[in-house]
């Protein structure tokens, strides 16, 4: 298990693992090193305030083995992911079950007599007061809740037998929407679910059995506090399949590409950005994600395997879109989100191809180099006419950090604007998530887990939820495994269900190849032992390739 260790307690020999921050944002290249001098100890001690060690990969005294006592049960390895636990109460007798039936019946018709007579001294003088007014009144009166048939005679998943229709009656089910403002709302649901997710505690509280197919959406969360009042909000819905989306996708994306590298190279030529052009790859782009972002962000994943240094830029413009129609950001907005992402890393063409192909620890003229590339970005911005000033704005702060320990200007907290916080995050998710010649590409799953452990620190807390709504706890593209022991590709997210997605099943419980895969959609499955998903894998786990699996 690997040990939380500040930066002053750091000795040489001790192995570490993870950093409090970004490895972008260190000279440390490699993920993962021993301490071998004091220089190293200093360096670590200068960009950290802690960091984890790993006591097995470590050396010294107070790091050799301690002989381990056997272990009464051998438990499974099911790996670092989370795990999801669901309980279920026991199906009662049924004479138990006729007991209840009775009960419910009795109480019913006693609660009916006397709603009846608080009911008609209540109506008649409600009755006088419209008579007054003119205008009709619901007969219950305005206190009344409107109770729908579904909610008293749908059946229970919970384990508290009748729980659904007693919360339904008090108007604080968990489960559904509200007004979005409180703990109780779609985002506080969604937070506390991600919360849990991504903790190290026991996962039983995530109950995945809720699921009416019949029963209305949770209402609109409350605007995001971060949201300047100035941005008029759009609520998006997804208008196109994404296997019917997915080729006006994959051509919105290879003209993008294409378009970034064509500017690369006038660029390096010594001519000037043609931004009008970029524009219009980015417009295809967002008109796609538009009518669905799953099958962008599926394209985007499938060819996520490139090392191509400006490419990164690519897929954080993907991610800034799905960020911004999440938020409901109207088009022209995401629109200079996409320019803004596809322009993040232009400056590194600056920046020496030897430097930027190291795959070894930098030293710290080298690492100062590296950080001018957003002085750089902002430099050729600045020699482009018509350029937005919130892509500007975006590109030179999106190495800040709410901490104030970022660059080029070391600024923090509200100094930082919204697209500044927005790029950080999306800029961050895209390098971690992709081929580097220093480190093979993290899980999108453990992407967003760092991420939300970088919250507050690094970046803005509510906004790494919104981005994680966004993504998808299991984004489009990823490897997961089932609890039936399947491995399965996210095809497609679900907007109010956001850990029940629509996955391809491409292995049988034994991890063996099927010879035809096959979509099961987990939002529709309310069978008594429905399926879930169990955790998330890294790239190519059991030798699998999700970029095999197109969804033509």
């Amino acid at each position: 298990m690997l040990q939380k260790t500040p930066s002053k307690d750091l000795k040489i020999g001790m192995f570490v693992a993870d950093l409090d921050r970004p490895w972008m944002d260190t000279p440390f290249l490699l993920q993962g090193f021993m301490l071998e001098n004091a220089e190293q100890v200093a360096q670590v001690r200068t960009h950290c305030q802690w960091v984890m060690v790993d006591p097995l990969r470590s050396t010294g005294p107070e790091f050799e083995q301690q002989p381990k006592k056997k272990s009464a049960v051998q438990k499974r390895d099911l790996g670092d992911g989370p795990i999801v636990v669901v309980h279920r109460a026991q199906t009662p007798k049924p004479s138990t079950i006729d007991e209840i039936r009775s009960a419910s019946r009795a109480q019913g018709t006693a609660r009916a007599g006397d709603l009846a007579t608080s009911t008609g001294k209540f109506s008649a003088a409600q009755s006088a007061s419209a008579a007054k007014t003119g205008s009709p009144r619901n007969t219950l009166g305005e206190f009344a809740l409107p109770i729908s048939q579904r909610d008293v005679d749908a059946p229970s998943r919970t384990h508290t037998g009748l729980a659904p229709a007693r919360e339904s009656l008090r108007g604080d089910s968990p489960r559904r929407g509200g007004d979005g403002s409180g703990a109780r709302g779609l985002f506080g649901q969604l937070k506390h679910d991600l919360k849990n997710l991504f903790s190290s505690a026991p996962k039983d509280e995530l109950d995945f059995d809720q699921y009416q197919a019949d029963s209305a959406p949770p209402a609109a969360a409350a605007r995001p506090s971060f949201i300047p009042e100035t941005v008029q909000l759009t609520i998006y819905e997804d208008k196109q399949a994404v296997e019917l989306e997915v080729n006006a996708a994959a051509d919105a994306f290879t003209k993008t590409q294409e378009l970034l590298n064509h500017v690369v190279e006038d660029l390096r030529a010594g001519n000037h950005m043609q931004l009008l052009a970029v524009e219009r790859a980015i417009d295809d782009m967002v008109e796609s994600m538009v009518r669905n972002p799953d099958a962008m962000m599926w394209v985007a994943r499938m060819r996520a395997e490139s090392s191509i240094t400006y490419d990164h830029g690519l897929s954080a413009a993907i991610n800034l879109v799905a960020f911004g129609r999440h938020l409901g950001f109207p088009k022209e907005q995401l629109s200079h989100l996409g320019v803004m992402g596809l322009l993040l890393d232009i400056g590194k063409i600056r920046i020496p191809r030897e430097m930027l192909e190291k795959s070894t620890t930098l030293t710290p003229d080298e690492f100062k180099e590296m950080k001018r590339h957003v002085l750089y970005s902002s430099e050729i911005l600045g020699q482009t006419a018509n350029v937005n000033t919130d892509v500007a704005e975006g590109v030179a702060q999106h190495h800040e950090r709410m901490d104030g320990s970022g660059y080029p200007y070391g600024l923090s907290g509200k100094n930082i604007s919204i697209y500044g916080k927005m790029a950080a995050i999306a800029d961050t998710y895209a390098a971690i998530t992709r081929k580097r010649p220093y480190a093979e590409p993290v899980s999108p799953h453990d992407a967003l887990q760092k991420l939300s452990a970088w919250s507050d620190t690094q970046f803005q807390a509510d906004m790494v939820e919104h981005f994680i709504q966004s993504i998808g706890v299991f984004p489009v593209g990823s490897l997961v495994e089932l609890s039936t022991g399947e491995v399965a590709v996210v095809a497609t997210l679900n907007r109010q269900k956001r850990l029940r997605p629509k996955v391809l099943v491409v292995t049988d419980p034994d991890k063996s190849l099927r010879k035809h895969p096959t979509i099961k959609d987990l939002i529709y499955d309310v069978s008594e032992n429905p399926v879930n998903i169990r955790r998330g894998l890294p790239s190519n786990a059991f030798g699998i390739d999700p970029s095999e699996y197109y969804l033509t």
